[in-house]
């Protein structure tokens, strides 16, 4: 999976929780685009990052127990030639960026 689009995914899984507008978890899967059992995977993730994330049957939705903010910055930067030399001490291999794994080719 792209990096980005994961990145944009927990943004709106944030997004639907804090307006506990997630519906069944059947339901809030279908909204993402996701298996059930990979929205329970996005949710573990996110409660590593220490949300307080809950589920009420009686509102069928998701919500945080607490306040909580969830806030994703990412960046991206193209290198140089030299740059690369120096970031891998002056090896000439060029790693290849493979579903968030760098490998090199030799």
């Amino acid at each position: 999976m792209n990096f980005i689009k994961q990145m944009e995914r927990i943004n709106t899984i944030h997004q639907l929780i804090s307006a506990e507008r997630t519906g069944s978890p059947t339901t809030f899967a279908k909204k993402i685009g996701l298996s059930r059992s990979q929205l329970y995977n996005m949710l573990d993730f996110i409660k590593e990052l220490d949300a307080p994330v809950r589920y009420c049957k009686k509102r069928e939705s998701f919500y945080y127990e607490s306040s909580y903010e969830l806030i994703l910055n990412y960046s991206l930067k193209t290198i140089t030639c030299d740059e690369l030399k120096e970031i891998y001490g002056g090896f000439h291999l060029r790693p290849i960026l493979l579903d968030g794994a760098m490998v090199n080719l030799q």
